[in-house]
């Protein structure tokens, strides 16, 4: 189960008090010729009417921002066209880390669009991009409290720099968009992050928080909008090859040659207007190439994986839950799968189901079926249900071959969940879930209880948890250490804005974790306390304490350990030529004693290149020293064409890898991508090694 504590705190962010919205209202101007998406703001922007009076958020929370920004909404038949001007003292000073789309950028000088295109004051499309034309997208629901870059839209972007001012200019295509043509408006929100002064701004919401849909502003004036187009055909040929070795004596042999795996599937979505959506998947094979390059880590649990697949992230945040019931990443050899997903009212709802293949390496020819309703109310709270299955529909896979010890005839999960907005921006959470399995065992529960409050500049909270020793979530991300526990935490900060003596902020922060097993014994208790100081020149400090005794592992062979480290990491923030940090910790860790010496280093050589590269040396007693690093080349020969290296090596369990991804965003909807790996694992002397090489084009034909 992912760190609960992350999602108390997004509770507590749909948790202000409400506003009058009416103060926030800027017109579009419908315009017979579109502007040419360059950059360079043509005379057609400034007819229309800005969007200006921005606030800060930081460093001084609700003040006048300290450099003006103006924003243009113009609008034909085709697209949505958004215009930016954010003025600035000195463009040399501009600072932008990400490269390539839907990379983190709120490191960076950016602007980021909210749209609120349904108008149901609970969910929006998130546009940013930031100084150098590269792009973020993702969407935001629950009122503001999830969201993330899952999902990925067709759309433009292009800046420029000028003396004094840098300019951006977005083009969103309706059929990007799931909208409410007839309302004549739309909920937005405009943000900039200015980098040179660290300052955060705002145009809409009274600041406390800035990403709660229902306190969006409002963009009028929009008459005939067209019909969305209701269909989406995305056909695409993927082919793959393999090659695995053995090495006697150190020698690389290869073991059968490549092995070739052409395949080809389609994507078909079938949009009711802004209401509903159908999607449909056949024969797919997009998990390998998009976004997974091999990840090397020295903690024993699973990585998770972010989801990334089309059929999947089109209304994910609905099935997104606390408890972590529904991780789709799960089901990787898919036949074929369809998926309906909606609102009614206040009602947000989804269903879906795939089938899996012969020879699927968990679940063959199994089924999955989810289905997910959400009555979300007009403050900000939200009440759902929620239920997963599992059939086997296969042969039936004898216990002890393999992957039957963890495959039962079905399994079955249902939830309840809720969120209640309180006043004073207070948040309370909720979950319950059972699960019903085949054969013995599986027949366990789940609740989880949180509480939170907070803003922008301060958090407290807290939660308690328990989870059977049966419980069991075939599609779920719930690990062996998670089962048979009860756990209480308290996660709280707060940031204090200086600006004096040479310091420009302050953060103190302190997390605490507890778990029992169902018998009341302790298993895991984790206390960390932590202070950060910013400096004004963009230097920091962070020190930090993390301790406590750890049982979790024993069954996986660790033994019973106590964690007691001191950590101290120096560096500076990000800059226009990167940032850099250097760290060391000494203390016990997973049972071992180590000194622990980390780097860190972003270097941009030019504005469309950028290399990344990290260290950590470990000094484990008894006189055992290890390496783990990585080293990340990214360079975008345009805004749609780009290419990547990442070289990584763990020199505690041996292993490496090298991974060279090539991309191509040819059209709206359409990619290439060509991808190259190579992996070793020498734990075992050189036992295993193996290379992967994949293609794959897709081509999306609207109608």
């Amino acid at each position: 189960m992912k760190k609960a504590a992350v999602y108390f705190y997004l509770i507590s962010v749909a948790a202000a008090a409400a506003v009058d919205d009416a103060a926030w209202v800027v017109r579009a101007l419908r315009v017979g010729k579109p502007p040419a998406i360059d950059g360079e703001m043509e005379e057609v922007w400034f007819r229309a009417e800005p969007a200006s009076g921005f606030r800060q958020f930081r460093p001084a929370l609700n003040e006048p921002a300290l450099k003006d920004t103006e924003v243009y909404i113009l609008y034909d038949d085709d697209a949505l066209y958004v215009g930016w001007v954010c003025y600035e003292d000195d463009v040399g000073d501009l600072v932008a880390c990400a490269t390539v789309r839907d990379m983190f950028m709120n490191d960076d000088d950016c602007v980021d669009l909210m749209l609120d295109a349904n108008n149901d004051r609970q969910s929006a499309y998130d546009f940013m991009v930031n100084w150098r034309g590269v792009r973020y997208d993702g969407a935001i629901a629950k009122d503001g409290s999830v969201g993330g870059p899952a999902w990925d839209g067709y759309w433009e972007a292009a800046t420029s720099v000028g003396e004094d001012a840098w300019y951006c200019e977005m083009a969103i295509p309706w059929a990007t968009l799931r909208y409410d043509r007839k309302a004549g408006y739309f909920g937005v929100q405009f943000l900039r992050f200015r980098k040179p002064t660290y300052e955060e701004m705002y145009w809409a919401s009274d600041g406390s928080f800035i990403n709660r849909v229902s306190t969006f502003g409002r963009v009028e004036g929009f008459e005939n909008l067209p019909r969305p187009r209701p269909f989406e055909l995305t056909p695409y040929v993927t082919g793959r090859g393999e090659e695995g070795f053995d090495t006697p004596g150190y020698g690389f042999e290869a073991t059968d040659g490549w092995e070739l795996e052409p395949r080809y599937g389609l994507d078909f979505e079938y949009r009711a207007g802004s209401a509903a959506s159908v999607l449909v998947t056949v024969l797919p094979d997009y998990a390998y190439i998009e976004a997974d390059p091999a990840q090397i880590t020295l903690e024993p649990t699973e990585i998770w994986l972010e989801e990334k697949r089309p059929f999947f992230t089109e209304g994910y945040e609905l099935f997104d839950t606390y408890s972590d019931v529904v991780y789709t990443r799960r089901l990787t050899e898919i036949a074929g799968g369809a998926k309906v997903t909606g609102r009614a009212g206040p009602i947000n709802y989804g269903v879906l189901d795939v089938a899996l293949k012969d020879d699927d390496p968990l679940y063959p020819r199994d089924n999955f079926a989810l289905a997910r309703a959400a009555y979300d109310t007009a403050g900000g709270s939200s009440f759902g249900v929620l239920g997963v299955g599992r059939r086997e529909f296969g042969p039936e896979v004898p216990l002890e071959e393999g992957t039957g010890a963890d495959r039962a005839r079905y399994n079955n999960v249902g939830q309840v969940d809720g969120r209640v907005v309180l006043p004073a921006r207070l948040g309370f959470v909720f979950e319950g879930a059972k699960s019903q399995t085949a054969g013995n065992g599986g027949d366990g529960y789940l609740y989880i209880l949180g509480f939170g409050v907070g803003g922008l500049t301060e958090r407290v909270d807290t939660w308690f948890a328990e989870i059977d020793d049966d419980f069991r979530a075939d599609m779920g991300f719930l690990q062996a250490e998670d089962l048979g526990k009860r756990e209480a935490g308290l996660d709280s900060y707060r940031e204090f804005q200086v600006n004096r003596a040479g310091v420009r902020s302050l953060r103190a922060g302190t997390y605490y974790q507890h778990n029992w097993n169902l018998d009341g014994e302790t298993v895991y208790n984790f206390a960390s306390p932590s202070l950060r100081v910013v400096s004004a020149s963009d230097y920091f400090v962070s020190v930090s304490y993390r301790g406590g005794r750890d049982l979790r592992y024993v069954s996986q062979g660790h033994p019973d350990f106590h964690n007691d480290v001191v950590e101290v990491d120096v560096g500076h923030l990000p800059a226009s030529w990167g940032q850099a940090s250097v760290g060391y910790w000494h203390g016990m860790w997973y049972g071992y004693v180590y000194n622990y010496y980390t780097a860190a280093l972003t270097v941009i050589p030019t504005p469309r290149l950028v290399l990344n590269g990290n260290v950590e040396v470990g000094d484990r007693r008894p006189k055992e020293r290890f390496v783990v690093g990585n080293l990340k080349v990214t360079h975008n020969l345009t805004d749609d064409l780009f290419w990547r290296v990442i070289l990584q090596g763990n020199g505690d369990d041996r292993t490496s890898s090298a991974s060279v991804l090539w991309g191509w965003d040819f059209r709206p909807g359409s990619t290439a991508y060509l991808a190259y790996e190579q992996r070793r694992d020498s734990s075992g002397h050189f036992l295993l090694a193996e290379q992967l090489a994949f293609l794959k084009v897709s081509y999306m034909i609207p109608f």
